[in-house]
């Protein structure tokens, strides 16, 4: 063969055999890397001189360069799945309220009850058929993800999450765009980076990268979006992942502001501090913010335990109860019904001119808000807070400043007083006064309110912190053993993950066993305990040894009675991509000495098992370094 010949037929034979390569070994789902590529392949590559090195160069990525890029596709998804969520709201809330349809189906204001309800019916069939992840208002299932599965979410959650929000707000429920937006850019961020297998800690940037988008997308705040994931979402500012972070948010920004047009999310006036003496006013503003603050968290949390209390009501027709609730709580407030995106703005804009906004007229709008924010949720609705947040907010500084104008007449506009007491109240919630302070200067686009947020928005921190405050999504976690403030010690058992010292041969018992065949069972076992499985081997509960012996002191028959009536059926659980440091706390919670690891798909699938001793060989080498 000549060489010409050879020329034109080994770059073909090139590409031919690594697409056969990569079609194979599945790199349909994985990008080519120098640590992967096939040493054959690359030779050939090799051989063809100076051109071949640099299209084999061309081709090979790093783990860096791979991330750089997925960065970037994952702003752009995002920002194209914002503008999709956007228009499922609008499409719907045209449908119920706009459209000719409606108004053949609907008459007189009764409508207000029943959309809710109906919307609160089809949002809790899609969480408990299709995802139940899709519930709440999504912010701290992404801190969940981030720091109990190594940033794994499952990629149905963005398809859910966006049904089941776009039918609770567009059809009156009381929760905002943000949250929903967030889990959706996190589904999207992890969604890729489990399709191309990507190390965890690659994979929590493109969780983080993906939220960013999100909220830079709703917000067309790219900044504060950023400080928001690196502020609440990661908990650090590593120079990787903040780059990673910024690029997502800005190419998310870029596309939605493509899609969507030049929208503010909040057009307002310029406003000012008339007089410099007016800062004691906002120091007041944020020590107000506290206490409302922790009122409305509380409200959330009373309707979610309220729900819970109802087992014998199905959990899909939960979220209908809630909504048709708001609904009757609309027919007399119809504006606490949806997000309150265009009610801030009327708020804020004709606070001083309008009759409308009375001392008793402004505080039953924002404790209607509250309630019904703590309804459409609590009930297992799919929404945000953060816009509710924000309405809450802008009726309290409104409300603020009507009751302070009666002291001091020549005081600034209403507006102002809104505005901060937005950032204020959003900080006092969330606990991200970073975020609350650069997101506001971004909406707003007016410098002169940075010096009277800021300084309001520390009062209100620093006041939290004296009274032992935390922010929702801390609260929400702290609930299933995750704590997020607060000073911590380095432990050496956060670099070890359950599933890299588990048992997997596990030895479990049926709930049907009697006493008396347990007994015997752990006679030719050398363990003292074990998980006790259902009859289709889903997890049930635990036994141990002293169950047994306290049982029979307590005069119950070995051989009649099944260990389904002694055994633990309270038991602490935990996933692979747990660190062991969490896993020996939730034991030390429990007062157990082992403890099942499960499917976090699946959690009553038993996977593995922990015991003391496979802490103390994991400890031991971890210690030595």
């Amino acid at each position: 063969m000549d060489s010409l010949s050879r020329s034109i037929i080994n770059p073909i034979f090139i590409v031919v055999n690594t697409s056969l390569y990569m079609y194979n070994e599945g790199f349909v789902t994985s990008l080519l890397t120098e640590q992967i590529m096939d040493v054959r392949v690359k030779n050939a590559f090799l051989r063809m001189g100076k051109s071949g090195k640099h299209l084999f160069d061309l081709l090979t990525f790093s783990q860096e360069r791979t991330l750089s890029i997925l960065v970037v596709i994952v702003g752009l998804t995002t920002g194209i799945s914002a503008y999709i969520f956007k228009q499922l709201i609008d499409g719907v809330h045209h449908l119920c309220c706009s459209s000719e349809l409606s108004s053949l189906i609907f008459s007189g204001h009764w409508y207000r009850v029943i959309l809710p309800a109906v919307g609160g019916l089809l949002t809790g069939l899609i969480i408990h058929n299709f995802a139940l992840d899709a519930g709440g208002h999504g912010i701290s299932r992404v801190i969940y993800s981030l720091k109990r599965l190594g940033g794994r979410i499952r990629s149905r959650v963005a398809v859910a999450k966006s049904l089941t929000s776009a039918f609770t707000i567009g059809t009156g429920g009381s929760a905002g765009p943000e949250g929903p937006i967030i889990q959706i850019g996190a589904s999207v961020g992890s969604t890729f980076g489990q399709w191309f297998h990507l190390p965890t800690h690659y994979m929590k940037t493109l969780v983080a990268a993906g939220a960013a988008g999100g909220f830079s997308a709703v917000f067309n705040a790219p900044i504060a979006a950023v400080i928001f994931s690196m502020e609440i979402l990661l908990g650090d500012f590593s120079s990787q992942a903040f780059s990673m972070v910024v690029i997502a948010s800005v190419i998310s920004s870029v596309t939605s502001h493509v899609l969507l047009g030049d929208e503010i999310f909040l057009p307002t006036p310029s406003f000012g501090i008339e007089h410099q003496g007016e800062l004691g006013l906002y120091f007041l503003l944020g020590i107000l913010s506290v206490p409302l603050a922790r009122l409305f968290i509380k409200t959330q949390f009373f309707s979610e335990e309220l729900f819970k209390k109802f087992k014998q009501i199905p959990k899909p027709i939960r979220p209908m109860i809630g909504g048709l609730l708001v609904g009757v709580f609309g027919l007399f407030i119809p504006m606490i019904l949806g997000s309150g995106h265009h009610e801030i703005m009327s708020v804020v804009s004709t606070g001083d001119d309008s009759i409308r906004w009375t001392f008793s007229f402004l505080l039953i709008l924002a404790l209607g808000k509250m309630v019904s924010t703590a309804l459409t949720l609590g009930s297992g609705g799919s929404g945000g807070t953060l816009t509710p947040c924000l309405f809450i907010g802008a009726t309290m500084g409104t409300l603020f400043a009507n009751v302070a104008r009666l002291v001091f007449p020549n005081i600034a506009p209403s507006g102002a007083y809104a505005l901060v007491g937005m950032g204020t109240f959003f900080a006092a919630v969330v606990h991200a006064p970073f975020t609350a302070i650069i997101m506001m200067f971004e909406i707003t686009h007016d410098y002169r309110i940075v010096i009277p947020l800021m300084f309001s928005v520390t009062i209100a921190m620093l006041m939290s912190r004296q009274i032992g405050a935390i922010g929702m999504d801390a609260m929400v976690l702290l609930k299933k053993g995750i704590r997020l403030e607060g000073k911590t010690t380095h432990d050496p058992l956060k670099d070890v993950t359950a599933g890299e010292v588990m048992a997997k041969e596990i030895e479990t018992v049926n709930e049907t066993m009697t006493m008396e065949k347990l007994s015997q069972f752990m006679e030719h076992s050398p363990h003292t305990g074990f998980p006790v499985v259902d009859t289709e081997g889903a997890l049930s509960g635990m036994i141990i040894y002293s169950d047994v012996h306290h049982a029979i002191d307590d005069g119950l028959d070995p051989k009649a009675v099944p260990i389904q009536q002694i055994m633990r059926k309270e038991i602490p659980t935990a996933f692979t991509e747990e660190d062991l440091g969490t896993v020996v706390r939730r034991m030390q919670e429990f007062d157990v000495d082992r403890i099942s690891i499960v499917d976090p798909d699946h959690p009553k699938r038993l996977i593995g098992l922990i015991t003391r001793t496979n802490i103390i060989a994991a400890y031991q080498p971890t210690a030595s370094h």
